[in-house]
């Protein structure tokens, strides 16, 4: 295991520069998500980590060694890809153990740690296969194993569960947090995905132009956005940003012009403590555990998630209570957070 520090690396192609300056500590053990969507500089950032792309600015340490231009296989890491990089002609177990041939491990050797790793991953059955003759999700299962049986001081990853389906991404996910809690390694993952980064990361790294927004807990970006890009990039459906039609808390200075933002769940029925919004319902999406609705309120339209039993139809006049101290609110200007 390694702890990772990035001192201010940058990376630029001729007169683009696709990441600036970036400083970030990653503790040993950590799993870090590198979240952001396209063009953000996340699979840049791991490439120079990994030594695929040099840096052209910058310090990179693994703990206290400086790695910054040492070639990718000095660095003890491994990477796990969107595309599996498989052997095509190789079985499930000489994919798995190659990396350990490589360095002249004894065979008897590699078939005890290529055992150990299929029992992991539930590849056991699969080892005389040909990745031809496998799923996409076993197939990133054997990506996965060839990476853990060099027990690196780093696991790198990008968007490892992209081309898998729904449901197959959900059991990757929990497979990956099982793995991470057993191996206690480094992880360092990049995704677009913000259910993988909220349900994986011990720290999230979300980045738009090269630079981080912020750097916070999962819990700490998601009810603590930084400024509006994060406030929108997380959270499905997006957070309301309005610059009127909700409520303005009491503490923000008169005269400052300001975005007022709310999330579609931080709503109930109209209570004590609460303001109430009053609306006419344009669409309710049921979705079996909840309830979907866009909601006009004067000239702004709300999208909100309410309980399932909530009895709502179109067209019909709803009222909804919502409590001043579940609101963000950005300045107008900077797009930044306004704390009370």
């Amino acid at each position: 295991m390694a702890a990772i520090t990035c001192q201010g690396l940058t990376k630029r192609y001729g007169g683009v520069t696709a990441v600036q300056a970036l400083d970030l500590a990653i503790a040993e053990g950590e799993f870090m998500v590198l979240l952001g969507p396209s063009g953000c500089g996340k699979t840049t950032t791991l490439n120079m980590i990994a030594g695929l792309e040099e840096i052209s600015d910058g310090t990179l340490l693994f703990d206290t060694r400086d790695v910054t231009r040492l070639p990718p296989h000095k660095r003890e890491v491994a990477m796990v890809f969107q595309s599996y990089a498989l052997y095509p002609n190789k079985t499930v177990a000489q994919n798995i153990g190659f990396p350990l041939k490589l360095r002249g491990v004894a065979p008897a050797e590699i078939a005890r740690a290529v055992a150990e790793v299929a029992e992991q991953l539930e590849l056991t059955a699969l080892l005389e296969r040909r990745p031809n003759q496998l799923s996409g999700g076993q197939r990133q299962r054997v990506a996965l194993g060839r990476a853990i049986v060099r027990h690196p001081s780093v696991f790198l990853m990008d968007e490892p569960l992209s081309n898998l389906d729904a449901t197959l991404r959900l059991s990757m996910r929990s497979l990956i947090k099982r793995l991470h809690h057993k191996l206690r390694a480094t992880f360092v993952y990049v995704t677009h995905d913000q259910a993988e980064a909220l349900t994986l990361a011990d720290r999230i790294a979300v980045m738009q132009g090269g630079v981080i927004q912020q750097l916070d807990t999962p819990e700490g970006i998601y009810e603590r956005p930084a400024n509006t890009f994060v406030a929108s990039f997380l959270g499905s459906p997006q957070i309301n940003l309005l610059r009127q039609g909700l409520p303005r808390p009491g503490w923000v200075p008169a005269g400052r012009e300001v975005v007022i933002g709310l999330r579609p769940e931080d709503v109930a029925r109209p209570g004590d403590g609460l303001v109430t919004l009053s609306g006419r319902v344009e669409l309710v999406s049921p979705l079996g555990s909840e309830t979907q609705l866009e909601l006009s309120v004067g000239e702004a339209t709300l999208t909100l998630r309410v309980p399932k039993d909530w009895r709502v139809a179109e067209g019909e006049t709803l009222d909804v209570g919502v409590d001043p101290a579940r609101l963000h609110v950005f300045d107008a200007a900077t797009t930044m957070r306004i704390a009370p």
